[in-house]
Protein backbone atom coordinates (compact mmCIF):
# COMPACT_ATOMS: atom_id res chain seq x y z
CA UNK A 1 0.00 0.00 0.00
CA UNK A 2 1.48 3.52 -0.84
CA UNK A 3 1.49 5.90 2.66
CA UNK A 4 2.72 8.80 2.39
CA UNK A 5 4.64 9.79 5.91
CA UNK A 6 4.01 13.41 8.01
CA UNK A 7 6.57 15.52 9.35
CA UNK A 8 5.13 14.25 12.84
CA UNK A 9 5.44 10.54 11.82
CA UNK A 10 1.81 9.99 10.67
CA UNK A 11 1.56 7.56 7.47
CA UNK A 12 -1.26 8.72 5.42
CA UNK A 13 -2.93 6.08 2.62
CA UNK A 14 -3.48 7.39 -0.57
CA UNK A 15 -4.41 5.88 -4.20
CA UNK A 16 -3.66 7.72 -7.44
CA UNK A 17 -4.21 7.27 -11.54
CA UNK A 18 -2.96 9.28 -14.38
CA UNK A 19 -0.65 11.34 -15.22
CA UNK A 20 0.29 15.77 -15.72
CA UNK A 21 -0.35 17.95 -13.38
CA UNK A 22 -1.49 16.63 -10.06
CA UNK A 23 -4.94 17.07 -8.12
CA UNK A 24 -5.24 15.99 -4.37
CA UNK A 25 -8.75 15.39 -3.38
CA UNK A 26 -9.19 15.70 0.24
CA UNK A 27 -12.20 14.10 1.35
CA UNK A 28 -15.00 15.21 4.38
CA UNK A 29 -15.41 13.77 7.16
CA UNK A 30 -18.27 11.22 6.98
CA UNK A 31 -16.09 9.69 3.96
CA UNK A 32 -13.18 8.65 2.99
CA UNK A 33 -10.88 8.84 -0.47
CA UNK A 34 -13.37 5.79 -1.84
CA UNK A 35 -15.71 9.20 -1.76
CA UNK A 36 -13.87 10.44 -4.56
CA UNK A 37 -14.00 7.14 -6.94
CA UNK A 38 -15.43 8.91 -9.34
CA UNK A 39 -13.59 11.88 -9.57
CA UNK A 40 -10.26 9.94 -9.74
CA UNK A 41 -11.63 8.08 -12.92
CA UNK A 42 -12.91 11.48 -14.81
CA UNK A 43 -9.59 13.80 -13.37
CA UNK A 44 -7.27 10.78 -13.92
CA UNK A 45 -7.84 10.46 -17.68
CA UNK A 46 -5.72 14.07 -18.11
CA UNK A 47 -4.22 14.90 -14.73
CA UNK A 48 -2.46 12.94 -12.17
CA UNK A 49 -4.94 12.47 -9.48
CA UNK A 50 -4.56 11.71 -5.97
CA UNK A 51 -6.78 10.91 -3.25
CA UNK A 52 -5.75 10.17 0.33
CA UNK A 53 -7.78 9.03 4.00
CA UNK A 54 -6.96 11.51 6.22
CA UNK A 55 -5.08 10.55 9.26
CA UNK A 56 -7.62 9.18 11.94
CA UNK A 57 -9.30 7.16 8.65
CA UNK A 58 -7.97 3.96 8.24
CA UNK A 59 -6.29 2.56 6.72
CA UNK A 60 -4.19 5.57 7.43
CA UNK A 61 -3.00 5.96 11.15
CA UNK A 62 -5.07 6.72 13.69
CA UNK A 63 -2.84 8.98 16.43
CA UNK A 64 -4.44 8.66 20.18
CA UNK A 65 -2.98 12.12 20.78
CA UNK A 66 -5.66 14.70 20.94
CA UNK A 67 -2.65 17.28 20.37
CA UNK A 68 -2.28 15.23 16.84
CA UNK A 69 -5.11 16.61 14.99
CA UNK A 70 -5.63 20.38 14.27
CA UNK A 71 -6.65 22.13 11.34
CA UNK A 72 -3.05 23.06 10.70
CA UNK A 73 -2.46 19.96 10.98
CA UNK A 74 -4.49 18.69 8.07
CA UNK A 75 -3.52 21.24 5.82
CA UNK A 76 0.05 20.52 6.42
CA UNK A 77 -0.87 16.73 5.62
CA UNK A 78 -2.08 17.97 2.40
CA UNK A 79 1.61 19.48 1.95
CA UNK A 80 3.14 16.24 3.44
CA UNK A 81 1.23 14.07 0.53
CA UNK A 82 2.48 16.51 -2.08
CA UNK A 83 6.11 16.64 -1.28
CA UNK A 84 5.75 12.72 -1.03
CA UNK A 85 4.75 12.66 -5.06
CA UNK A 86 7.32 15.15 -5.32
CA UNK A 87 5.40 17.87 -7.18
CA UNK A 88 6.39 21.52 -6.46
CA UNK A 89 2.80 22.19 -6.93
CA UNK A 90 -0.96 20.69 -7.36
CA UNK A 91 -4.95 21.61 -7.43
CA UNK A 92 -6.17 20.84 -3.89
CA UNK A 93 -9.53 19.99 -4.10
CA UNK A 94 -11.20 19.76 -0.74
CA UNK A 95 -14.93 19.17 0.64
CA UNK A 96 -16.02 19.98 3.92
CA UNK A 97 -13.84 19.27 6.39
CA UNK A 98 -11.67 18.67 3.21
CA UNK A 99 -12.96 21.80 1.80
CA UNK A 100 -11.58 23.54 5.23
CA UNK A 101 -8.20 21.25 5.18
CA UNK A 102 -7.76 23.23 1.33
CA UNK A 103 -8.76 26.53 2.58
CA UNK A 104 -5.71 26.50 5.35
CA UNK A 105 -3.62 24.47 3.17
CA UNK A 106 -4.18 27.64 0.45
CA UNK A 107 -3.52 30.26 3.08
CA UNK A 108 -0.06 28.52 5.16
CA UNK A 109 1.80 27.13 1.17
CA UNK A 110 0.27 29.66 -1.13
CA UNK A 111 2.77 29.05 -3.20
CA UNK A 112 2.60 25.41 -3.66
CA UNK A 113 -1.16 25.35 -5.05
CA UNK A 114 -2.08 25.31 -8.89
CA UNK A 115 -5.58 26.49 -7.68
CA UNK A 116 -7.95 24.98 -4.47
CA UNK A 117 -11.47 23.96 -5.14
CA UNK A 118 -13.25 24.36 -2.50
CA UNK A 119 -16.57 22.80 -1.41
CA UNK A 120 -18.90 23.23 1.97
CA UNK A 121 -16.19 24.76 3.91
CA UNK A 122 -17.97 25.77 7.36
CA UNK A 123 -15.86 27.04 9.74
CA UNK A 124 -16.43 24.86 12.81
CA UNK A 125 -14.64 27.34 15.45
CA UNK A 126 -12.77 25.97 18.24
CA UNK A 127 -13.60 26.00 22.10
CA UNK A 128 -11.13 28.58 22.79
CA UNK A 129 -11.95 30.80 19.74
CA UNK A 130 -15.62 31.15 19.75
CA UNK A 131 -16.95 34.61 20.83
Amino acid sequence: MPYATTDDGVRLYFEETGSGHPVILVHEFAGDLRSYEPQLRHFGKRFRTIAYNARGFPPSDVPEQVSSYSQARAADDILAVLDHIGAPKAHIVGLSMGGFATLHFGIRHPSRALSLCIGGCGYGAELDKRG
